[in-house]
C-alpha cells in the first residue's frame, strides 16, 4: 500500500530500509551533564524496533556550557562520546541508522542561568525561552564556535553515528538566528540585509565540518522553507541557497517551517494549522537541487506522505509526533507487525509535559519516555473486571489482557467510549483514537447495558476490579439554574436553541464547547469563575484555544463571579466592575470535573480480600493522558504484586 515510504533510500553514502525518517525532538531526558541516559536510549532503540529507516536525535550541543534546555544532549566534551555510543548501538542493533542534530545554542541556551557564561549571536538580542540578550558574537569568537563544531563532529564519527543533521532553522539558536533577518542585526559581511551576508557563517560551519569528517560522511541540514513571521526570510530565500549550500557539502535538506517561540507556536503546529503545511517549501528545495529533501510538518496521515513522495514533492518525510504515539507505524505498514496505527491527535501533550515535567510523554502512548519503568509483563493471571467503558477502562482493559490476565469490560451504557464521544464531537482528532481503542478491545470479553453493582463484579469472581467509570459533574448552585432554556453539562447532541449563547464554566469541554457553538454561528460568551480557562492543559494547548476563541468572536471572563440565571441572561460580576446582566437565549452550565469514589467504595466495601482501583476521571479530571498513565500504572504493577 505504501511503495513509496516503504521504498529504500540512500542520503550520501548512507542506506535507509524506508524513507521514514525519526523527526529531531526535545526528550529531556538526558542526565544532568546531558548525555543519553539509559531513558534516553531506550527512547531511540524502541521507534529503531518499530522500523523506522533514520533516527534523528534531538538538538545536541557542542558546548556543554551553552545548553539548549536542562536534560538536553551535548557532544561537546570527550567524556559524552561513550553514552553517545551505547545510544548508536542499541538503534543499530534493530536495523535503523542514527544522526544527532548537531547545534550551538547561540542566543537561546540556557548558559547564562546555569553556568554564569554570555550567550553568544548575531546580535543583541533576547532568548526566546528566558528574555535575557546575548552578546554580539565577535568575529574571533565565531571562530571559536567553529572550532567546537569541528571537534562535536570528530565526536559524533568516533560514536559510530551514521551520520550528521546541522541545525540551522526556525530563526534560533547560531546558525538560525544569523540566517533570520529579524535578528540579524549586523552590518559586516555577516549582514542581515543579504542573503549572502546571512548564510555566509552557515557556509563557513559546512566547510568547517566538511574539512573534519571528509566528503562521504553524511550530512543533511535541517532548515526553514518559510518561516511565516513578519520581517522574517522570504518564502523563496531557502531555495535561492540551497544549491550553495550543496556545494559547500550538504547532502540532504530537511525543510521545515516556522520560527521559534516560547510555545513553539509555528514549529509544532495545531490540528487548524492544516497538514502537510511544509510541503511546499520542501519541494521548492527539491526543484533546484539534485540532493535528496525531507518534508516534515503534520505528516500524520500515512496516505498523505505516500502522496508526498508520489508526487516527487520530498524524498523522504520526518514523523515526529506520530512516532511517539505509535512507535510501530513503519513496520505496522509494511506488515511487519500485527495490529492498527495508533495516531497522533494533535493535543499537544508531548509540549506541554515538556514545560510541566522537563520530559516529554505522549497522551496516547503512556510508554513514550517510560519505556523502563512502565513494563508490562506477563505475570500470575488474574481475573479482571473493569468497571466503566471509557478510555481509561478500554486501555486496561487492553493492556490486561495483552499481559495474559482475563478481562471483562461491563459498561452501563449502550456504547463503549464514555466522555470519549463527546471528546470526538468538540475534538475530531480523538475519534481515530477512539476508533483504535473499539478495535484494540474487540474479542474481549465486553458487556453492555450492565452495571458493575456488588452482585454482578461478585459473581464474575475476580481478583482485580479496576473502576473507571468517571467523574462527577459538579455544577454551579445558581438561582435559575432550573429554567428551560438552560442546559445542564456540555452536552454535544444537545445544541441549544437561540442566537446568545453564555457557558458558564472554564474547563477544557466547555472551551471546546464554546468554539463549536460560534463556528455553528452563535455569538457565544464565556463565564469563568477561575483564573484561566482550560486549567487541566499545558500552555502551549490552552494558547492554541485562546487564539481560536479570538478567531471566532467569542468573548471570555475569567475571574468573575456568577449570581443567577435570569430568564433573559445571566447576573455577573466581572473582574474589578459592578454586577450586571450579560443578555442570552440559552445558558450552557458546564460544571466541573471531579473524582467520584462511589463506585471503587461500594466494591472495596462489599469484596474484601479483592484488590480495588481506579483510574481515570474517576480518580479526578486527567483528561486522556491521565486515563492512559494510570492504565499503563495499573498493569504493570499487575505483574509484581501478590
Amino acid at each position: 500500500m505504501y511503495p513509496h515510504l516503504l521504498a529504500p533510500g540512500r542520503i550520501g553514502t548512507m542506506e535507509l530500509r524506508n524513507r521514514i525518517v525519526l523527526s529531531p525532538m526535545e526528550t529531556m531526558y538526558g542526565t544532568p551533564e546531558g548525555h543519553p541516559s539509559p531513558r534516553t536510549v531506550a527512547h531511540f532503540a524502541r521507534r529503531a524496533e518499530g522500523g523506522a529507516g533514520l533516527l534523528t536525535v534531538g538538538a545536541t550541543g557542542i558546548d556543554p556550557r551553552h545548553p539548549e534546555t536542562p536534560g538536553g544532549l551535548q557532544i561537546g566534551e570527550d567524556a559524552a562520546v561513550a553514552a553517545h555510543r551505547r545510544l548508536v548501538e542499541a538503534v543499530h542493533a534493530h536495523g535503523a541508522r542514527v544522526q544527532p542534530q548537531v547545534v550551538h545554542a547561540g542566543p537561546d541556551g540556557l548558559g547564562p542561568e546555569m553556568f554564569g557564561v554570555t550567550s553568544l549571536g548575531p546580535s543583541v538580542i533576547g532568548s526566546y525561552l528566558t528574555g535575557r540578550p546575548s552578546a554580539a558574537v565577535t568575529k574571533e569568537q565565531i571562530g571559536a564556535v567553529l572550532d567546537r563544531y569541528r571537534a562535536a563532529v570528530v565526536r559524533v564519527r568516533e560514536a559510530g553515528y551514521d551520520g550528521l543533521e546541522l541545525h540551522a532553522a526556525h530563526g534560533y539558536m547560531f546558525l538560525g538566528s544569523f540566517l533570520a533577518p529579524q535578528r540579524n542585526r549586523r552590518t559586516d559581511r555577516y549582514r542581515g540585509t543579504s542573503p549572502e551576508g546571512r548564510a555566509r557563517v552557515l557556509l563557513e560551519a559546512l566547510t568547517a565540518i566538511r574539512t573534519e569528517v571528509g566528503p562521504d560522511f553524511p550530512l543533511t541540514l535541517r532548515i526553514s522553507g518559510y518561516e511565516r513571521v513578519a520581517g522574517g526570510r522570504p518564502i523563496w530565500d531557502t531555495a535561492a541557497m540551497a544549491p550553495l549550500l550543496v556545494e559547500a557539502g550538504v547532502d540532504a535538506f530537511h525543510v521545515s517551517g516556522g520560527v521559534i517561540d516560547r510555545l513553539v507556536t509555528g514549529m509544532v503546529n495545531a490540528a487548524d494549522d492544516g497538514d502537510g503545511l511544509n510541503v511546499g517549501g520542501a519541494a521548492a528545495v527539491r526543484e533546484v537541487v539534485d540532493v535528496p529533501v525531507i518534508a516534515v510538518g503534520r505528516l500524520h496521515d500515512p496516505d498523505l506522505a505516500e502522496r508526498v513522495l508520489a508526487e516527487g514533492r520530498a524524498d523522504f518525510v520526518a514523523l515526529g509526533r506520530p512516532l511517539l504515539a505509535d512507535p510501530d507505524l513503519p513496520r505496522k505498514l509494511a506488515g511487519w507487525g500485527g495490529g492498527r496505527v495508533r495516531g497522533c491527535i494533535s493535543c499537544e501533550s508531548c509540549i506541554d509535559t515538556l514545560e510541566e515535567k522537563l520530559a516529554t510523554e505522549c497522551a496516547v502512548n503512556a510508554f513514550t519516555g517510560h519505556d523502563l519503568d512502565r513494563v508490562v509483563a506477563a505475570g500470575p493471571a488474574r481475573r479482571v473486571v473493569v468497571a466503566g467503558g471509557g478510555p481509561a477502562g478500554l486501555e486496561t482493559a487492553r493492556l490486561a489482557s495483552a499481559a495474559g490476565h482475563t478481562v471483562s469490560v461491563l459498561e452501563a451504557g449502550d456504547r463503549l467510549g464514555g466522555a470519549l464521544h463527546d471528546a470526538c464531537a468538540v475534538h475530531p482528532e480523538n475519534r481515530p483514537y477512539l476508533d483504535w481503542l473499539l478495535g484494540e478491545v474487540a474479542g474481549l470479553d465486553v458487556r453492555l447495558g450492565v452495571t458493575a453493582d456488588l452482585a454482578t463484579v461478585r459473581e464474575l469472581d475476580p481478583d482485580v476490579v479496576v473502576v473507571a467509570t468517571g467523574g462527577r459533574v459538579d455544577l454551579p448552585d445558581l438561582p435559575g439554574a432550573d429554567l428551560p432554556h438552560v442546559v445542564a453539562g456540555v452536552h454535544p447532541a444537545q445544541v441549544p436553541e437561540g442566537r446568545r449563547v453564555v457557558v458558564v464554566g472554564g474547563r477544557m469541554a466547555a472551551v471546546e464547547w464554546a468554539e463549536v457553538l460560534a463556528r455553528a454561528g452563535r455569538l457565544v460568551a464565556l463565564l469563568h469563575t477561575g483564573p484561566e480557562i482550560a486549567p487541566e492543559a499545558g500552555a502551549k494547548r490552552r494558547t492554541e484555544h485562546m487564539d481560536r476563541l479570538d478567531r471566532l468572536g467569542v468573548t471570555v471572563h475569567t475571574g468573575c463571579a456568577v449570581h443567577a440565571v435570569t430568564g433573559t441572561g445571566v447576573r455577573w460580576t466581572p473582574t474589578h466592575g459592578t454586577p450586571r446582566d450579560l443578555p442570552a437565549d440559552a445558558v450552557v452550565l458546564a460544571g466541573e470535573v471531579v473524582a467520584d469514589p462511589s463506585v471503587r467504595d461500594a466494591l472495596a466495601a462489599g469484596l474484601p480480600g479483592v484488590d480495588v482501583r481506579v483510574v481515570g476521571d474517576a480518580a479526578g479530571l486527567g483528561l486522556i493522558r491521565g486515563a492512559t498513565a494510570g492504565a499503563a500504572e495499573l498493569v504493570a504493577g499487575l505483574a509484581s504484586s501478590p
